[in-house]
């Protein structure tokens, strides 16, 4: 009797052990390989970079989740700091260790690096969602690099079907097409085709039906981000340039006021983000705007609003840059 459940444990840790490692095979082979929900966000990354490569002498880098990429005149706020801006923000979904890795490829010594980030990305140790898990089945950062735990995930979450899908490969014919992605953007990263013309009844439904965000009853010390943002500040710095870290667009809702915990979030992050050795300035409170002023989500401006943010940020940057950055004397003018 000992012996068969001897036998039967040990037959089934075998083939556990067989069943995890062939997963784990399958998965590893996926690196590389492109999937169709990818595209967008890889051919906008590599239009941008493609961009920051061409941009000589000292650069300006925005580096963000798609709130900047709708919110920022990257022509406009280059004039007003004194130099080039190129826009790298793309989609907040792939989380702080992506947007990180990938400002990382461009970056230069000297670089000034303007960081709106939404606000989840300070809270999002430990995250995952799909998109997520998408981009990291395709193009796998380190276990080291993006935590033990949600590596765990990932492998645990990963849908079979996104397997055989990035085996078999793109479809015949594919393109990016639609609103987001490398066709809809201008030569500096940002985005194009958000006039409010161009906005339709339910891209304003979707933007007026958007619950409000719960980030100070998300945000824990458990999954707080500020040591990854903290050391892409520092890598920044030893490399002879700065990291400013600013509110992002969002859309003003009542409960951001009246609700204590949502509040007192958003009053207290700056100071937060001083605290944990972030360089971080302008009140979140300032830089929500009403309905009329998004194009398709709550976080994307449309191209009329961009000129009103982009001159808020600016009037906060360039104090920041006076500060804080080792070349002051390029600030263009106020």
């Amino acid at each position: 009797m000992k012996r068969s459940c001897l036998r039967f444990v040990t037959g089934t840790i075998v083939a556990l052990g067989v069943l995890g490692g062939g997963w784990l095979l399958s998965v590893a082979g996926l690196a590389g390989r492109p999937h169709m929900h990818n595209q967008w966000v890889e051919q906008a990354y590599a239009k941008k970079q493609a961009a920051a490569a061409r941009t000589q002498g000292p650069r300006i880098l925005l580096v963000a989740g798609s709130s900047a990429m709708f919110g920022v005149d990257s022509k406009s706020l280059g004039e007003r700091l004194g130099r080039p801006v190129i826009n790298l923000a793309v989609n907040a979904g792939v989380l702080a260790p992506f947007i990180i890795d990938h400002a990382v490829r461009v970056l230069r010594p000297g670089d000034w690096v303007v960081l709106p980030l939404e606000y989840p990305l300070y809270h999002d140790e430990a995250t995952i969602n799909r998109q997520f898990i998408d981009f990291q089945a395709s193009h796998p950062l380190p276990v080291g690099e993006i935590g033990f735990v949600r590596w765990l995930k990932t492998m645990w979450l990963l849908p079979l079907d996104r397997v055989v899908e990035g085996y078999r490969g793109l479809p015949a014919g594919f393109r990016v097409t639609g609103l987001y992605g490398p066709q809809n953007l201008d030569e500096r990263g940002d985005q194009r085709n958000s006039e409010r013309v161009l906005r339709t009844d339910a891209m304003r439904e979707a933007v007026t039906r958007s619950p409000p965000e719960r980030y100070g009853a998300q945000a824990r010390t458990s999954n707080a981000s500020w040591s990854r943002w903290r050391r892409f500040a520092r890598q920044v710095e030893a490399d002879g340039g700065c990291a400013l870290f600013v509110p992002p667009a969002m859309l003003a809702r009542p409960t951001y006021r009246s609700d204590p915990q949502e509040r007192d979030y958003y009053r207290r992050l700056p100071e937060l983000a001083r605290t944990h050795g972030l360089h971080y300035s302008g009140d979140p409170f300032n830089f929500m705007y009403e309905e009329d002023a998004f194009f398709d989500t709550n976080f994307h401006l449309t191209s009329e609003m961009r000129s009103v943010h982009t001159h808020r940020l600016a009037d906060v940057l360039l104090p920041m840059i006076e500060r804080h950055c080792r070349a002051p004397g390029a600030v263009a003018r106020r």
